[in-house]
């Protein structure tokens, strides 16, 4: 349901997860790589990554999930940057710098 005042990144947002429920996790990456293009912020790379990984978009889904985790880093949000680490240790488990952030 739309409403008049809603920014154009809860547009996006309520389009990715609708396309999630449906099942469609690339129609829903694509409104989430536009909620990047807008915020940039660690949230949106990371929920990025993760929708990415859901439509099994590995690659990409990694990069998006290093540039949330960076971001987090220089905010100093310590809890997080494990969090996404985990996240990418799940995806590629022999990258040994990841592990040892994990650990």
């Amino acid at each position: 349901m739309m409403h008049a005042n809603d920014s154009r990144e809860q547009i996006l947002i309520r389009r990715a997860r609708r396309h999630a429920r449906k099942g469609d996790y690339r129609k829903a990456a694509i409104a989430l790589r536009e909620r990047v293009a807008l915020r940039g912020d660690a949230a949106s790379w990371v929920a990025l990554g993760d929708m990415l990984r859901r439509a099994r978009r590995v690659p990409e889904a990694v990069k998006a999930l290093k540039q949330g985790m960076f971001l987090h880093r220089q905010t100093g949000a310590d809890g997080r940057v494990r969090t996404v680490a985990r996240m990418l240790v799940a995806l590629d488990p022999w990258d040994s710098k990841l592990a040892d952030m994990v650990a």
